[in-house]
């Protein structure tokens, strides 16, 4: 990997962990710089622009996730199985910044054509490692299946964020009663 590259990506890891750290509002150029040390003009040297530093932060956020999901998986799970996993997921102090940062995003993306394309590239990414994780008795069910738990997740995040955790436990009760 040449220098430049190398800098951007030392760029990139320090963006999303700030990301993490502090959420996307009021995350002006002027103000990623100074949180990692540096200036918005030395930013824009190694990315052409806000947008283009922010998808790519973004998108390793996404991958560190993903990477995250992998490496806590043993095996792959039936439905049932794998949806009171994945609320318990959402508990994982490890994860909540990820899933925080997600609902800003999300919010975001309602007003912004970027960030609508980046949070559809993250929702894919959770849909794929939903996909390759879940077991189904028909390979016609998978695609259902897995767009029922994608979306059951997101809800049970939201619901977290909220503090509805009543909520998300009556719902779990409805799935493992299936």
């Amino acid at each position: 990997m040449e220098k430049t590259e190398i800098k951007r990506q030392l760029i990139l890891n320090e963006i999303a962990d700030y990301l993490l750290a502090s959420g996307m509002t009021d995350s002006s150029l002027r103000q990623l710089a100074a949180a990692i040390g540096t200036s918005d003009r030395m930013l824009l040297h190694y990315f052409s622009d806000k947008e283009e530093l922010m998808s790519a932060a973004l998108n390793l956020v996404a991958r560190r996730l993903i990477d995250m999901l992998d490496s806590t998986r043993s095996n792959q799970m039936p439905f049932q199985t794998l949806m009171p996993y994945l609320a318990g997921m959402i508990k994982d102090p490890r994860i909540r910044p990820y899933l925080r940062l997600w609902l800003e995003l999300a919010a975001m993306s309602t007003a912004s054509e970027t960030y609508r394309l980046i949070a559809r590239q993250i929702c894919d990414s959770f849909y794929n490692w939903i996909t390759s994780v879940l077991i189904v008795e028909k390979d016609e069910e998978r695609a259902p299946m897995a767009a029922l738990a994608f979306a059951t997740i997101e809800g049970f995040v939201l619901l977290d964020a909220l503090g509805y955790d009543a909520k998300v436990a009556i719902a779990l009760k409805g799935i493992t009663i299936r």
